[in-house]
């Protein structure tokens, strides 16, 4: 279970250093956020820094260690619950704050010189001067739902934050023996201090409840659509990186490898996928479809898959081990393919329409690498709307583009949250719903430029994006000067 929406007003400002072309560069994230730049410029390292992070922190093997000092008092409230069924603290907001930042403080460092290189399936080497920092807002602690976890062996822990105290209940805790199957603990076994019940996986499990409470601002479980997705879609079936996790994990601990030990390391090195991160599990992702049929995205209501399917003129259905496209056309002309023979720009939206029927959550973080691929200019207009209509079901977006369609309907959507005369007239006359809009305060773009992202301005016309005016600027005048030639010789 997620912790509540904090209510009191909160910013996060990413700093990255020596991420592949970008030096330095500051992001904050916000309902929407669009990174445009011109090719090779970084946005496609910061992006998947961005999601590495966000991905890895709550799932390292061991997070203890980073954070010992903070939690120092979670975990004497859980000795102290285990023995006596529920502990509580009181936690002030300077208290809060405190652990906050020293908190983000520590796993950041440790980030950025355990897992980012990992991120990106390279050796540290090439990111020995990278890093991530994150600053944070001050907040106020907020009641929270229970946070439950469960060991492996049954115990059940949850934590809280309830009437100004931090709050451990131990639910159950009738378990067994890890090493002896016969042999259970009930709550009275837990007397002397707790030994056998405060066990490094229950140490484990409440340092990331903690975090979750810590930091509820941060988005969870990040979704990335990667650039390769193209590509995903015809070989899918061919990459099995579920089956290669070991051969993964034998790679990361490469760096401590020697020549006494080096032959089964060279042959990880030879066989292991040097895909970055985002791609691994865009892969795993696409492999999974089959499985997700029975389930329904928490935005399922919203219905936004049909957008997709509005935009492709059919949808998508997962069949055994395959993904098929069904045409919507009419009689003679509707068809059935496999999903590896379906054109590029249906192939690109493919990983977006499940994850929108099946697996979309609010504050979900979805980053899509140039979602308009293989779209033509009409669609990429309808795909803006898509996104804005994301956004207003509780999704954060990122997106890196290049396209100046996407971004020009994005400011026509800024303008239709603004009150004008005879508005419903002229929304129904341009073609847009009611509910097309997007608050500029949602809002926050960048370019990448001079290996660094430099902030665009958002205002009630929407985003100033230099990037693209200047070069359309630039044709513009070249087509004008070239018809101005043609025309005098002509006379």
């Amino acid at each position: 279970m997620q912790p509540a929406n904090n209510q009191e007003s909160s910013s996060m400002i990413f700093r990255f250093k020596n991420i592949g072309p970008v030096k330095q560069a500051e992001l904050e994230l916000g309902d929407l956020t669009i990174i445009a730049g011109r090719n090779n410029t970084g946005k496609t390292y910061l992006v998947y820094t961005l999601y590495g992070f966000l991905k890895m922190w709550k799932e390292w093997p061991n997070l203890t260690p980073f954070v010992e000092k903070p939690t120092n008092i979670i975990h004497q409230l859980a000795r102290k619950a285990l023995e006596e069924g529920q502990a509580k603290r009181p936690m002030d907001r300077e208290t809060f704050n405190r652990h906050r930042r020293i908190v983000i403080e520590d796993l950041t460092r440790a980030f950025s010189k355990m897992a980012l290189a990992n991120v990106f399936s390279s050796s540290q080497e090439n990111f020995s001067r990278a890093s991530i920092e994150i600053e944070l807002s001050d907040l106020s602690p907020t009641e929270t739902e229970p946070l439950e976890a469960t060991s492996r062996f049954g115990e059940t822990l949850s934590l809280q934050y309830k009437n100004g105290d931090l709050v451990i209940t131990r639910i159950k805790g009738d378990r067994q023996d890890p090493f002896n199957p016969e042999v259970r603990y009930s709550h009275t076994s837990y007397s002397a201090g707790s030994i056998r019940g405060f066990t490094p996986e229950i140490r484990h499990i409440l340092t990331k409840l903690y975090m979750q409470l810590l930091f509820p601002e941060l988005p969870f479980d990040p979704f990335l659509l990667s650039a390769e997705r193209f590509g995903i879609s015809l070989f899918y079936k061919e990459l099995d990186f579920t089956k290669n996790q070991l051969v993964n994990l034998l790679q990361q601990w490469g760096d401590d490898k020697n020549k006494k030990s080096s032959f089964p390391f060279f042959l990880v090195d030879k066989a292991a996928s040097r895909y970055a991160l985002p791609i691994k599990d865009n892969i795993d992702y696409t492999r999974s479809i089959p499985e997700l049929k029975g389930r329904e995205s928490e935005i399922h209501e919203n219905r936004l898959f049909n957008d997709i399917k509005n935009l492709m003129n059919g949808y998508y259905k997962a069949s055994g081990d395959d993904i098929e496209f069904h045409s919507t056309a009419r009689k003679e002309r509707r068809f059935s393919i496999p999903l590896h023979l379906a054109s590029s720009s249906v192939r690109g939206l493919s990983d977006l329409y499940f994850f929108l029927r099946h697996v979309a959550q609010k504050n979900h973080l979805l980053i899509i690498d140039e979602p308009e691929s293989h779209l033509d200019t009409t669609n990429q207009i309808l795909l803006a709307r898509l996104l804005a209509r994301l956004v207003r079901a509780g999704v954060k977006v990122l997106v890196t583009t290049h396209s100046d369609y996407l971004v020009k309907e994005i400011n026509n959507l800024v303008m239709l949250s603004r009150p004008f005369e005879d508005k419903g007239r002229v929304v129904k006359e341009l073609g847009y719903k009611a509910d097309d809009f997007l608050p500029q305060d949602s809002i926050r773009a960048y370019v990448t430029e001079k290996n660094s992202l430099s902030r665009c301005k958002v205002d009630e016309f929407g985003i100033e994006m230099p990037v693209f005016d200047t070069t359309i600027d630039a044709i513009n005048r070249a087509s004008n000067e070239l018809a101005s030639r043609l025309n005098q010789t002509k006379s």
